[in-house]
């Protein structure tokens, strides 16, 4: 049995869910979260009710099942966020999984140990389960820190999740050039993040949860945990998805899942910046950077929209 609680966001899409439970009922948590939004019409009623059926049904092992449901359609952004704040009003830490991140199962075990061994430290805000450019630099040791914050799969302590609002109203007081530059090595990246925190900054309406997440560890002055090699592989890029639309479906990306090896080869606490930079160029130079590009402009797409409204 595995002991740390596991959160599990799901809404409509099943083919996906099953997929990811099913990696979840092999490692048999037992506690489980289910956050879960409604239906935004009568059409996605029953793709709803669906998934939490299932899921609900597949669990056949000893486990306390939280149901974190809405009735109403709340939104990607505030369902994450007000599951989210009820999890960590009751649990110390958690590792949490959207309905189209499959891990691999060493997923689980590698931020077991390590949520345990920095939940004191406040040096440490967040554990990555996903390395999109596992060569981009070759470390001997089992991760790294860096202020690269996947949520691909991932996990964290109250104590972090504590510091997190949605709105971000603190970044309006920032000196914003010197913030950035502190967290970003990569100067042509540099533009690109303070646009996105400007666009979330006391944004009544938000659609995505993640760059105020970001924020709130780069705020806290927090490390994020990176494997060495990827453990979470994301299976909702296509027409389906929420935040990963596009007309193409991708079954996988990263395309390979890892396996950790163990024991973990633990480095030293201080920010890997050689690793950041190279990651950041990465990411700008090859074909997940038209990617990233299309995500920044649909989102202001929808700024612009309601701006405008």
């Amino acid at each position: 049995m595995f002991t740390v609680p596991v959160v599990f966001i799901v809404y409509k899409r099943l083919e996906t869910s099953i997929q990811v439970l099913d990696v979840i009922s092999k490692i048999k948590p037992t506690k489980l979260y289910v956050i879960a939004d409604g239906p935004r019409c009568s059409e996605e009623k029953l793709k709803c009710q669906s998934v939490r059926d299932f899921v609900e049904n597949k669990i056949n092992w000893n486990c306390d099942l939280e149901k974190v449901y809405s009735n109403t359609n709340l939104g990607c952004a505030k369902r994450v966020q007000t599951g989210l704040d009820y999890v960590f009003e009751n649990e110390e830490m958690a590792i949490i999984l959207e309905d189209d991140t499959q891990p691999d199962p060493s997923f689980f075990n590698f931020c077991e140990e390590l949520l345990e061994r920095y939940k004191d430290d406040q040096r440490v805000a967040h554990i990555s389960g996903c390395n999109l450019h596992t060569n981009a630099v070759n470390f001997k040791e089992s991760y790294c820190f860096s202020s690269i914050v996947n949520i691909w799969g991932w996990a964290t302590w109250k104590r972090a999740w504590g510091n997190y609002d949605i709105k971000m109203p603190a970044w309006d007081k920032e000196d914003k050039s010197s913030f950035i530059s502190h967290w970003c090595s990569h100067v042509k990246s540099r533009k690109a993040i303070r646009k996105m925190f400007d666009l979330h900054c006391n944004n009544k309406e938000p659609w995505t949860w993640d760059c105020q997440w970001v924020y709130a560890c780069w705020k806290m002055n927090g490390l994020s945990i990176v494997p060495s090699r990827n453990l979470v592989s994301n299976l909702g890029i296509g027409p389906d998805a929420s935040n990963t639309k596009q007309r193409v479906r991708i079954n996988m990306f990263p395309f390979k899942i890892e396996c950790m090896t163990y024991p973990l080869d633990h480095p030293s606490v201080i920010l890997n910046r050689k690793f950041d930079f190279s990651y950041y160029f990465k990411s700008r130079s090859t074909p997940y950077k038209k990617f990233v590009n299309k995500l920044i402009k649909l989102k202001n797409m929808i700024f612009k929209k309601i701006v405008h409204a």
